[in-house]
């Protein structure tokens, strides 16, 4: 890829490039240079680079600094989802009930990539049943399937919550993840949904449902109970 004086890059979640390629970076920015290693490889022409993460903090603090602007974003609410997914239906040419509608921005927690991905959803399970409208019944079908409770979270996310019921007192992060057999920085990941939901308690000590969060699980429960 070539750039041309006034060009825009955008590089995603841009925290993930090492910090060696950070360094070459924000060198390309302020001398126009490109290097490898102590070799001067290409150079370029005034560029604006625009980079989005999901955690500004895993980047090099000098990289992090270079950035003129800085814009930090919320999460969707409810609402904005709501309008979010209508737009994405309408768009793809797919009829949705805005009762379906709803109940996938509400299990969308903010986040845009999920609620999409749970349109798409509930759009495969309508189209199963022949039908060309999506439906409450849908999304309620794709949860089935899925294994996803009330507020879309799924079997690994609820195991993450029923360890936390059954600790007695906080649960520590590598305690956690030696029960589920996964990674920390993969449990942190979802577990920062949670916490933004109210639904656990994070300190020096470990992590604790709050009052939410047992009422949450003990619902879950009651409903597999039921089935």
């Amino acid at each position: 890829m070539m750039l041309e004086a006034g060009d825009m890059l955008f590089l995603d979640e841009i925290h993930e490039l090492p910090s060696a390629a950070q360094v070459a970076l924000y060198r390309a920015l302020e001398e126009r240079l490109l290097f490898l290693g102590k070799k001067q490889v290409v150079t370029l022409p005034p560029f604006c680079l625009i980079g989005a993460t999901t955690d500004e903090h895993a980047l090099t603090r000098s990289m992090r600094e270079r950035f003129k602007i800085q814009i930090r974003l919320t999460h969707y609410s409810d609402e904005e989802m709501f309008k979010l997914i209508r737009q994405r239906a309408i768009r793809l040419g797919w009829a949705i009930e805005d009762e379906a509608a709803r109940q996938l921005s509400f299990k969308s927690r903010g986040v845009a990539r999920l609620g999409v991905r749970l349109l798409e959803s509930a759009k495969r399970s309508a189209s199963a049943e022949g039908a060309d409208l999506i439906t409450a019944g849908h999304v309620q079908k794709m949860c089935q399937i899925e294994a996803l409770d009330a507020l879309g979270l799924d079997a690994v996310e609820q195991r993450y919550l029923r360890i936390l019921r059954d600790g007695e007192g906080p649960v520590r992060l590598n305690v956690i993840a030696t029960h589920m057999g996964l990674p920390r920085q993969s449990i942190e990941m979802f577990e920062a949904d949670f916490i933004r939901l109210g639904l656990v308690a994070k300190s020096e000590k470990g992590r604790m449902l709050t009052a939410k969060g047992i009422q949450h699980v003990s619902a879950t429960t009651e409903c597999e109970q039921v089935e």
